[in-house]
């Protein structure tokens, strides 16, 4: 069975390369626009993984993670932030939300793939 891959992002494009790098890599990919829309997608259907920008509209990736990470369901599912922002301060305040990793946008798909299987890897890890 496919790993199962939700992309947050309001950039269209940005969406649009990640599905095409995961689906490439055998993953199954659901798509949303923005932080509302990957909730209530993910509490239809689990993913495996998430991949969410940290700045977007309406509920931005911050406000996403945590809101995620209060539903029992969903608490553990790994989230790698796609972000512009990239200083130790930032990364240090995104852990505390919950973050798993991180991909700095423009991104090299070997990249975007090596950071999604390492927290594939380490939630597998911890339910072992």
């Amino acid at each position: 069975m496919a790993t199962k891959a939700l992309v947050i992002d309001d950039e269209e494009d940005y969406r649009i390369i990640i599905q095409e790098v995961l689906r490439g890599a055998g993953y199954e990919v659901r798509l949303a626009k923005d932080g509302e829309e990957g909730l209530a997608l993910l509490k239809q259907a689990p993913a495996d993984v998430v991949l969410v920008d940290w700045m977007m509209p309406k509920m931005d990736g911050e406000r996403f993670c945590r809101e995620m990470r209060a539903v029992p369901a969903l608490k553990d599912t790994p989230v790698v932030m796609l972000t512009v922002k990239q200083t130790a301060d930032e990364e240090l305040e995104a852990l505390h939300f919950g973050v798993d990793d991180f991909v700095v946008k423009p991104f090299q798909a070997p990249e975007l793939l090596a950071r999604v299987r390492a927290v594939l890897r380490r939630a597998e890890n911890r339910r072992a």
